[in-house]
């Protein structure tokens, strides 16, 4: 049984849409006994972030941090008694052509409020709640404390709205009107959602990508990088984009770093999710100054181009290279799933594997990476209802055992 001590202050590092999961699960699992800062990934730029942030440049003149990612880690933080009702309507999709300027704050919460009526009825219904708890979550009658004096701010850009989310809609308009200072919008969101610990952007600054091959092809964009390109060469290094190279860490980043117990890196894309946190400048600079420990969670399996061929060494290797530091502890799967002749297909035709197998670490692997003194922790950590996805329980019982030892 592990025995509690001190709250340890933790910082992981990653995009939003994976990372979102590990907060859920240490929020959900651990509860009061860690303190969490979680540090996204400001270099998304493609489906309809990227439309938002390119309207705000050209109608605008200002820079937009993409907001797609940091808003999953909020929801997952969020100790609100609405927040899955905050969930559902701030993941809201407007389906019309009229132009965002047309709307206030108010308009768009009434809007799609009165269209998810059906869909909250129904979760209800799935959660076997008493019907008459949906009179709770009114969200008018619950923001309207908190969001009143906003509710009449407009967004001026001519761009539709259409397949734009509620919650992108929301934060743009407020980082516009709010003095143009990401951080205070940043701030009024954890009130909003009554977010305890910390989310923060890696850097307010542009942020845009570009992968060099070895055979010195050059990709731009986080989008092409990891989702578009069809790949001559495996990739040899990242970088910031000419525009982007004056983009400087989030100060809050900093001080998070710096005073952590422990730093988790958690997987997935490797130069479009992890590393492109560590090129945006001084990131690595706090990571060598502090005296956390470092914690990488490997990753089940190759993306498709991305990391094609890449070993379990490999990618410590270049992790390692772009932080300026050791590792000091690897988390790792050992197990593979046993999956039929349908599900194996499955898995591999999934856009994220793309015909390779599961990665495991080798013996030789295994030698060197404790030759660098790297504590390796080893156990069946996929998840049975998953080809490839961690399992919560496992993982979060592994970090446990790491910081609570």
């Amino acid at each position: 049984m592990i025995k509690f001590k001190l709250m340890k202050k933790i910082t992981t590092i990653w995009w939003g849409n994976g990372q979102s999961n590990l907060l859920d699960w240490l929020f959900t699992i651990l509860g009061d006994k860690i303190k969490i800062s979680s540090i996204v990934s400001m270099s998304d730029d493609g489906r309809t972030t990227w439309e938002l942030m390119r309207a705000f440049e050209d109608e605008l003149w200002l820079h937009l941090p993409p907001p797609w990612d940091l808003r999953r880690c909020l929801f997952s933080l969020s100790n609100s008694d609405y927040r899955e009702y905050f969930k559902l309507i701030f993941e809201y999709t407007f389906l019309n052509e009229e132009k965002i300027s047309h709307f206030s704050i108010l308009e768009l919460f009434k809007q799609a409020n009165k269209e998810l009526l059906f869909f909250w009825k129904a979760w209800i219904y799935k959660n076997e709640l008493e019907e008459f708890e949906f009179d709770r979550w009114n969200l008018y009658s619950i923001l309207n404390s908190k969001l009143n004096e906003y509710f009449k701010f407009i967004l001026p850009l001519k761009s539709s709205i259409n397949w734009h989310k509620f919650w992108n809609i929301l934060m743009a308009n407020l980082y516009y009107n709010l003095w143009k200072d990401y951080d205070k919008m940043i701030d009024f969101m954890h009130n909003l959602l009554e977010v305890t610990w910390e989310v923060i952007p890696v850097t307010t600054k542009k942020a845009y990508i570009r992968a060099i091959l070895w055979n010195w092809e050059i990709i731009e964009s986080q989008d092409r990088i990891s989702n578009v390109a069809n790949y001559n060469s495996w990739i040899a290094d990242l970088e910031l984009m000419e525009c982007s190279m004056d983009a400087t860490h989030n100060n809050r980043a900093h001080k998070a770093i710096i005073e952590s117990d422990y730093i988790v890196i958690w997987p997935w894309d490797l130069f479009t999710s992890i590393i492109s946190n560590f090129i945006i400048g001084w990131v690595q600079d706090s990571i060598k100054q502090t005296n956390a420990k470092i914690i990488y969670i490997w990753n089940s399996t190759n993306k498709w181009w991305e990391t094609t061929g890449l070993t379990q060494l490999d990618f410590v290797n270049k992790i390692e290279r772009f932080l300026w530091r050791r590792l000091d502890y690897f988390v790792i799967n050992n197990k593979k799933l046993n999956l039929d002749n349908e599900q194996l297909a499955q898995f591999k035709n999934d856009i994220s594997v793309k015909w390779w197998d599961y990665l495991f670490l080798s013996l030789w692997e295994k030698k060197e990476l404790e030759r660098r003194k790297i504590t390796i922790l080893e156990s069946n950590l996929l998840w049975d209802n998953s080809f490839y996805k961690h399992s919560k329980e496992k993982i979060v019982s592994e970090l446990s055992a790491i910081f609570f030892a």
